[in-house]
């Protein structure tokens, strides 16, 4: 599943937290949205030197993609993803994510009309949850500018998406989202919605893997150029929110690594070391989970067949007593076992059938 056909790059040392940027026809935009990450650069809310920014073109009209190397240029770790033809936002955001080394990940809009510099407060809450999302409608949010217009509009929707979903959430469509790398990467696997309502399912899917996820009261600034039509897509919304709600969607299975340790075990009853050691290792990019005390299921989404070989090279690097067996895991297997740990640090792991 390859994130784009073009990909221009340069800093692949590991960072500590990618932003995912998506952008279609956001020229005019970028930058005052640059403008608004170098202040908070300068306000001490986000590191450049740790930070990963990918800005996706969504198959734009404009000299998009050469605005975002120009602007990011300063950058030391920058992606820029040119997609050959419009997605949606959603594919945006997966393409992304999919390129996305960090253990955490945030998305934001190009207008960065959420104030980046709550980025911090976004990084503690994944110290407790797996995702944490910006929400214009929570106590303590500020809206500078409002449309009234657009105000009723997303609380109409918004209405509209927990009467079909029940996801009981103030505000699903924020353009302002962290993930740990894990459940991001899980999660953008198995969608299959590409427009403006993916977020739903995205927070579908979390809820339907029991994963926990908290929403962060944000500061946002109306910026004009919305790509969000309203006359035009609240009918393709409303079907894409059905969709989420039912849980209809076919997405492709999971592929995954069985890896079998040692039948030796390092002090007394329990997993072998190597074992634990590999798990606490891959867990911080991708999902990692227990089959038994000597065997772990590596999930590898949205990855392509190299990078997959890859990661079993790494694997049978670290000890030549590793097996690895391929398998695929489906969104109903792991929706069976709901809800889902993919915190290594907590011990647990709930087991995925064979």
């Amino acid at each position: 599943m390859p994130p784009s056909e073009e990909t221009l790059s340069r800093g692949r040392t590991m960072p500590a937290l990618t932003f995912v940027i998506p952008a279609y026809d956001e020229a005019p935009r970028l930058p005052a949205g640059v403008q608004r990450i170098h202040d908070a650069i300068g306000a001490g809310a986000i590191d450049p030197e740790t930070t990963e920014f990918i800005v996706v073109d969504d198959g734009s009209t404009d000299d998009t993609a050469s605005h975002a190397a120009r602007l990011f240029g300063g950058f030391p770790h920058v992606t820029v993803v040119r997609l050959s033809e419009n997605r949606g936002k959603g594919g945006a955001v997966r393409a992304g994510v999919a390129a996305a080394s960090a253990p955490l990940i945030i998305f934001a809009d190009a207008d960065m009309a959420i104030d980046p510099a709550q980025t911090p407060q976004f990084v503690r809450a994944l110290d407790t949850f797996e995702l944490a999302i910006g929400s214009r409608a929570a106590s303590g949010a500020s809206v500078n500018r409002p449309s009234i217009h657009r105000s009723v509009m997303n609380r109409t929707f918004n209405r509209f998406v927990n009467m079909v979903t029940r996801l009981s959430l103030d505000d699903t469509q924020c353009g302002f989202k962290a993930f740990r790398a894990p459940a991001a990467k899980l999660l953008f696997h198995y969608s299959v919605i590409d427009r403006f309502a993916f977020d739903v399912e995205i927070l579908s899917l979390a809820r339907r893997f029991g994963l926990p996820l908290t929403q962060i009261p944000v500061q946002w600034l109306r910026v004009r150029g919305s790509r969000v039509r309203p006359s035009i897509d609240i009918g393709s919304m409303a079907r894409d929110v059905f969709r989420a709600g039912r849980g209809s969607a076919s997405p492709p299975p999971v592929p995954a690594l069985v890896v079998k340790g040692p039948d030796e075990r390092v002090g007394g009853p329990g997993r072998p070391q190597s074992l634990e050691l590999l798990g606490r290792e891959l867990s911080a990019t991708l999902p990692v989970m227990l089959r038994s005390d000597s065997e772990l299921l590596v999930l590898c989404p949205l990855m392509t067949a190299a990078q997959i070989e890859a990661t079993a090279a790494l694997i049978t690097d670290r000890s030549d007593e590793f097996v690895l067996e391929p398998t695929e895991v489906t969104v109903d297997q792991l929706c069976a076992l709901a809800p889902l740990s993919l915190t290594w640090a907590d011990g647990q792991r709930s087991p995925v059938a064979p």
